[in-house]
């Protein structure tokens, strides 16, 4: 017969139970409890899968017992707390989880008789002997937030360091994607920037229709210098024709491929390309792999409009999602206006 197989258990020195039914005591005490002792074990590095004395802290629906709560049950110990606030809680952390002796003035049942209590698990296990950081107060949440503000700061500011020193430079893939209005009107303003430093730019729309005439055409006609190519027969809402959409797609799409080939762009835009991939227009992974194997390496290549798939995101260095919060047609009845929406 094959030996039955070892359970492999974590290991911890005492698990704490904070009942949360609400019978005896609002559940939000119990709640408030529970944070407390895991900011403790943060804080005494108590919290560690791999530390034997790890304290285990869970809120239990309901212990049976309805005493004055909130009750604080400590295991393997069989001890029962009750009225148990912050103070006592902080009591019950430094005495009895971490210093091995029960705060007396707040039991009200043991499950063992006193000195009878089963053995401390990491002294059975014959474990490295607790020793917690030197106890101090609790700091408030607005001091750790500053802390966690500031680590995140000097983080940031190493890795610009680190950035600067390498000098290292790639043509990003960007991706504009989201329900909220913006996505063009985003990637129009970085090719203006780009257009600024005398960088060859180009924009290839993929559902505009190819006579359109819209501000940001027109601005680009004025600007010069820039390659414009909008192939497609209007939104798909207003399309008469969808195959003959889906077709303009598939052939524009043949036209970027020459143009991300041979066409020597600093940034390129794809405006509304991610439509045809949605849709299943094109199919996405070979588009994707096309993309890897042959553009340039320093090319940014712009990508625009909702629905951007999981693994274009993935794919992509940076991506933008527009999120609606106020619109004034959705508000106001306000139509597309000239300069803003075209």
């Amino acid at each position: 017969m094959a030996e039955k197989s070892v359970p492999n258990m974590r290991h911890y020195g005492r698990q704490l139970f904070i009942c949360n039914h609400g019978d005896c005591a609002p559940a939000e005490h119990a709640e408030r409890l529970h944070r407390l002792v895991l900011e403790r074990n943060r804080q005494q590095e108590l919290n560690k899968l791999r530390n034997p004395h790890r304290i285990k802290c869970t809120l239990a629906d309901c212990l049976g017992v309805c005493q004055g709560g909130p009750i604080v049950v400590v295991y393997p110990d069989g001890t029962w707390y009750h009225g148990v606030d912050e103070a006592g809680l902080e009591r019950i952390y430094r005495e009895h989880l971490v210093g091995g002796k029960p705060v007396e003035e707040l039991i009200f049942h043991r499950h063992f008789p006193e000195g009878k209590e089963p053995a401390y698990a990491p002294q059975v296990r014959g474990d490295e002997e607790l020793a917690p950081p030197p106890w101090e107060p609790l700091k408030k949440a607005e001091e750790l937030q500053l802390e966690s503000e500031d680590r995140a700061g000097e983080e940031a500011q190493l890795r610009r360091l680190a950035a600067r020193r390498t000098r290292k430079k790639k043509g990003l893939v960007i991706v504009n994607t989201g329900e909220g209005k913006g996505k063009t009107t985003a990637a129009l303003g970085l090719l203006t920037r780009a257009w600024g430093r005398r960088m060859k730019v180009g924009v290839i729309q993929f559902l505009k229709h190819e006579n359109a005439r819209f501000g940001e055409i027109r601005a680009a006609e004025r600007m010069g210098e820039i390659d414009w190519i909008s192939s497609g027969d209007g939104w798909t809402w207003t399309s008469g024709d969808l195959d003959e959409t889906a077709a303009r797609a598939r052939h524009t799409w043949t036209v970027c491929q020459e143009r991300i080939l041979n066409g020597g762009y600093d940034v390129l835009i794809l405006d509304e390309f991610t439509y045809p991939l949605h849709y299943g227009w094109l199919d996405g992974n070979e588009v994707l792999a096309w993309l890897e194997a042959n553009k340039p390496p320093m090319m940014h290549l712009v990508i625009t409009g909702r629905y951007a798939s999981r693994n274009l995101i993935d794919f992509a260095d940076l991506v933008t999602e527009m999120r609606p919060i106020k619109h004034p047609f959705e508000e106001q009845g306000i139509r597309a206006q000239p300069g803003i929406e075209f």
